[in-house]
């Protein structure tokens, strides 16, 4: 009856808020005049009346009169309009529901006369939220569940919507300008690779997990001589340890590179080479005295998946260890609602959560070509030859760097690789499809700078 009052001129855009059908009869019956909390007999007279209302969410959706018993086909129908027309929210998690939904969606935002109304709110919801009298399994638990069959069955297809809209809803234009606009002011930091050097400039590795970063940043330190940031000891410091060739200052985290920025970390001369995840947010950390210069090494996204998921297996000393991994395939671990998708496009563009499109894949592509000398992961000794002449390094030993990648690699852990085109490799292609995307494009950024940018001039001897 709602969606009637709209036109095709002017479409709605609807949300539906969500709790376990067996709360929502709880909470029913104990809000009728003359009950009180706790009376498990009066709930489960109530329940069995001709008086309760069953299924209610199904029956809304797929139009089911109260008298007509709801049917498997009336609960398809409301599942099919339940995951194509409803931006799912869930009462038992109101913040992640408005904070990282809602505002996307609908380009929402606090009135700045308003701030901190949001988090009041929230924080009113779950502490309004009434606790349940019925024990979660228990014999009157599941007789109310069974009698709502239906609602329970859309509850928890509704919850895995709700996982799986968190990187597919679409993001509203107005956000999207404001996220674009956190992008531009961010790579500014850095130098386009084709300008002119400066020696004030500061190198920047961004280091995308399991693509060959662990043997770059070993190469940096021991072949080169060259001080990288890492923090090895709590807390995050400008301390140095020569030994190592580290600065010990953090640049893992959001709010630690604004820690680091505040220190002016890169206009202090401490540090050779800044690393960093966050292509982003690390890129904040210079300044206008030292701009970054930023290079990456990338690597295809179907084996930095697979790379990545059964590393978390076994790496116990990391605090991304996952030893429930152990228990599923990766197949199963990209099924999941949490598998975090596109993960170098989405930390490029600060689209960290929402729907991608092919406006954020040539945002992507514009960074990546601009900003970043890239690296193959596949080719690595024609890396690090590019990197040596675009930076000036050299070995401090002769040979060290070709110990390193071919001796003496690191994180090397072994594990099965996907068969090409296979089910799993095609299913992590497709959910990466805008990572693939932009891997085939650094491939054509290689080959273009190696041609353009670091061809050797050869000399040829006259006889």
């Amino acid at each position: 009856e709602g969606a009637a009052l709209l036109t095709m001129k002017h479409r709605g855009r609807v949300i539906l808020m969500l709790r376990h059908p067996v709360d929502i009869t709880e909470d029913m019956y104990y809000s009728r005049p003359g009950t009180t909390r706790g009376d498990i007999d009066g709930l489960v007279g109530y329940v069995n009346s001709t008086e309760y209302y069953d299924n209610w969410m199904t029956r809304m959706l797929a139009n089911v009169p109260g008298h007509v018993p709801v049917t498997e086909d009336h609960y398809r129908t409301a599942r099919q309009i339940l995951e194509n027309k409803f931006l799912i929210g869930m009462t038992s998690d109101i913040a992640e529901t408005v904070q990282k939904r809602l505002k996307l969606y609908f380009g929402w935002k606090e009135l700045p006369e308003e701030r901190g109304c949001e988090i009041k709110y929230i924080k009113r919801a779950v502490m309004n939220l009434p606790s349940a009298t019925l024990e979660w399994g228990s014999h009157w638990w599941r007789h109310v569940r069974a009698i709502n069959h239906y609602d329970h069955k859309l509850f928890v297809r509704a919850q895995h919507t709700f996982g799986n809209q968190k990187m597919r809803v679409p993001i509203h234009s107005l956000v999207r300008e404001e996220e674009k606009k956190v992008v531009n002011l961010a790579f500014a930091h850095l130098r386009d690779v084709k300008d002119e050097r400066d020696s004030s400039d500061v190198p920047f590795f961004w280091h995308i997990p399991k693509a060959s970063g662990t043997t770059v940043k070993e190469i940096l330190s021991n072949c080169y001589g060259l001080i990288r940031t890492e923090m090895i000891q709590l807390p995050s410091s400008l301390k140095v340890f020569p030994n190592k060739r580290i600065l010990n200052v953090d640049l893992s985290t959001p709010s630690a590179i604004a820690v680091a920025k505040n220190m002016r970390v890169a206009d202090r001369g401490l540090a050779d080479v800044f690393v960093s995840q966050l292509s982003l947010e690390g890129s904040n950390v210079f300044s206008t005295y030292h701009m970054g210069r930023a290079f990456t090494i990338m690597r295809h996204p179907v084996k930095l998946a697979a790379s990545l998921f059964y590393y978390r297996r076994i790496a116990t000393w990391e605090p991304t260890y996952r030893p429930d991994y152990k228990d599923i395939t990766l197949k199963e671990y990209v099924e999941q609602e949490s598998y975090y998708d596109n993960w170098m496009v989405r930390m490029l563009t600060n689209a960290k959560l929402g729907g991608l499109n092919e406006n954020h894949l040539d945002l992507a592509k514009r960074i990546l070509k601009d900003k970043f000398i890239v690296g193959i992961s596949d080719h690595m000794d024609e890396t690090f030859r590019q990197l040596e002449l675009y930076y000036g390094w050299a070995e401090d030993k002769e040979g060290c760097t070709n110990f390193h990648l071919h001796s003496a690699p690191s994180n090397k852990n072994k594990y099965p690789v996907p068969e090409r085109s296979g089910d799993a490799w095609n299913l992590i292609a497709e959910k990466n499809k805008y990572d693939m995307s932009l891997y085939y494009y650094a491939l054509e950024l290689f080959g273009d700078q190696s041609e353009k940018m670091f061809r050797e001039e050869k000399t040829v001897e006259v006889q």
